[in-house]
């Protein structure tokens, strides 16, 4: 297949030729995954590791132990070390104490770029790609290959490129600028990357939080043939019914110290939850959706008031002819699979993304939104799923992130009220159990876990008295703990009058509102009261097959 052509086989075809060829990153006896992995090798080898952060403890004499040709969980809620001990183990950051072992010999990681000479490569959520370069042009981007004269073998590299994204099942022309891919396609150039470079530990930091499920099914199905072939993988996610859909072992992380390393086979999702929090969920929401059990109702339903109204919006694109009402006290929750247009009519509405029809109107009367300035004059506040970029300036303090959209409410002939300001802050803190570090509400807001910066950006909202909140996938990236928190603020919200819009991608957090809107092909599909959702959310299922059937 010549480089211009690219990579041509689908899924299926390249798995099933993963099969016949030798094992990742050199030679080694083959192994099968779940039977195997607890008799395996240890690849990788945390011993006592510890690292502080001023006022912060963030590990604790913490040990790991991944084998060869085993996916092991990570977990733990926000703020349990997670992100410290991969940011250890990658190189990005060095331990104050403790050792990390690689295949049994001690290794010093001072830089990502010594671990990934080691063989131990990181996929985080911001993925590490140049969007201007092509796909092979990222894969060879360490190492371009040359001939004798020091030109580069552009041949060679579009080939190679082309068979490592065809082994992943991917579907992608390895001449194509990296940022015309989707979020699985760019994936996959950072996994081929890796095994180009005869990877032999791959950490995964929540490698499905933006997939759509297809895109996501098939990520586990190139995880499954990576651990087949003897790869160490080591996946942090917060979503349970993945980690026992997918891993052999999980490690449970708390308050920075090891809790336990269990097999996900013998273990049940409520130990581990239990194990993570260090305490029951079985009379929380979340525990109920461990427990298999309908999905509890966050709204009480709302009055008959209608305080947003939303009549035939269109941006030309992602959002075509949307139509809805929110009523006082409601909770209304709109759903679809990722890329259906459900973010972009979010940031309609809030005036972040420009329209080219229709109308809103606030408490019967019609607003002209075009900008968030004017959105949050209407008493409209948003939460983007982007908070990290949109919803808060990490740099700056807790205390300005959480007044910037209400100055005018501190200020005094232009002058900011410090103490007013401060004291506001303070019981925003304390109200939404917001963790500050030592620094208390002038920590800097980058310091927080992400459970921690969401509620910051809840309490931004909650200090300019908006009546009306819309979330775009509130849990989003936040662990179970965080999500319990997040949906007691939500639920106070509506109870004290105010409306919710709840955007959300997980079939199991839309049907907790009063109302579901259900969103295909940038359009409305259905609306569908709590009543008429049943408690796997099938006639929402069933709305959304049956518009991509009658419109393939």
């Amino acid at each position: 297949m010549s480089g211009s052509t690219g990579a041509r086989f689908g899924a299926e075809a390249a798995l099933q030729g993963a099969a016949k060829r030798g094992p990742v990153g050199g030679g080694g006896a083959e192994l099968t995954a779940a039977a195997s992995a607890s008799s395996a090798e240890v690849v990788l080898q945390v011993q006592g590791l510890s690292k502080a952060y001023p006022g912060v403890k963030a590990l604790d004499n913490c040990d790991l132990q991944v084998r060869r040709g085993e996916i092991h969980a990570l977990l733990g809620q926000n703020g349990a070390g997670k992100s410290t001990l991969i940011k250890l183990i990658s190189g990005a950051e060095q331990a104050d104490s403790g050792a990390i072992l690689l295949n049994g010999q001690r290794v010093a990681l001072r830089t990502p770029h010594e671990a990934q000479r080691a063989g131990i490569f990181t996929i985080f959520q911001e993925l590490s790609l140049v969007p201007g370069l092509s796909v092979a042009e990222n894969i060879f981007i360490s190492d371009m290959p040359t001939n004798r004269f020091g030109k580069v073998c552009w041949r060679r590299v579009r080939d190679e490129a082309a068979q490592a994204v065809e082994w992943l099942g991917h579907l992608v022309d390895v001449d194509s600028p990296v940022h015309t891919l989707s979020v699985a396609q760019k994936q996959g150039v950072e996994l081929a990357k890796a095994l180009r470079r005869n990877a032999k530990v791959v950490l995964l930091d929540e490698p499905s939080a933006t997939l759509p499920q297809p895109d996501v099914e098939r990520l586990f199905e190139v995880l499954r043939v990576l651990r087949s072939r003897g790869l160490a993988l080591i996946y942090i996610s917060h979503r349970l019914e993945e980690v026992q859909q997918l891993c052999d072992t999980a490690t449970v992380l708390r308050n920075g110290e090891r809790i336990g390393t269990y097999r996900v086979a013998g273990t049940s999702a409520t130990d581990l939850v239990r194990a993570m929090i260090g305490r029951d969920l079985k009379s929380t929401r979340v525990g109920e959706t461990i427990g298999s059990q309908r999905k509890p109702r966050l709204g009480s339903g709302g009055g008959d008031a209608v305080v947003l109204s939303v009549r035939g919006l269109d941006d030309g694109s992602a959002v075509r002819d949307v139509s809805f009402d929110l009523r006082k006290g409601q909770i209304l929750g709109i759903t679809g699979l990722v890329g259906n247009g459900q973010s972009e009519l979010a940031a309609c509405i809030f005036g972040a993304r420009e329209r080219v029809k229709g109308t809103i109107a606030v408490e019967g009367r019609q607003v002209d939104i075009r900008s968030p300035a004017d959105a949050i004059r209407a008493g409209i506040g948003f939460l983007p799923d982007e908070r990290k970029t949109q919803g808060l300036v990490l740099p700056m303090s807790v205390v300005s992130n959480i007044t910037m959209a209400s100055h005018r409410a501190f200020s005094r002939l232009s002058v900011i009220d410090r103490k007013l300001e401060g004291r506001v802050t303070r019981g925003m803190i304390d109200a939404l159990s917001i963790k500050v570090g030592g620094a208390g509400p002038e920590q800097p807001v980058e310091t927080l876990s992400g459970g921690n910066q969401q509620k910051v950006v809840l309490a931004k909202w909650l200090a300019s008295k908006c009546k009306i909140l819309i979330f775009s996938e509130p849990t989003r990236g936040v662990d179970i703990g965080a999500k319990e928190e997040i949906y007691d603020l939500i639920k106070v919200f509506a109870a004290n009058g105010g409306s919710v819009v709840i955007v959300s991608s997980e079939l199991q957090e839309a049907q907790m509102c009063d109302r579901v809107l259900v969103m295909s092909r940038a359009r409305l599909v259905g609306d569908l009261d709590y009543a008429e959702i049943d408690p796997h959310g099938e006639e929402i299922l069933k709305l959304y097959a049956g518009e991509h059937e009658r419109t393939r």
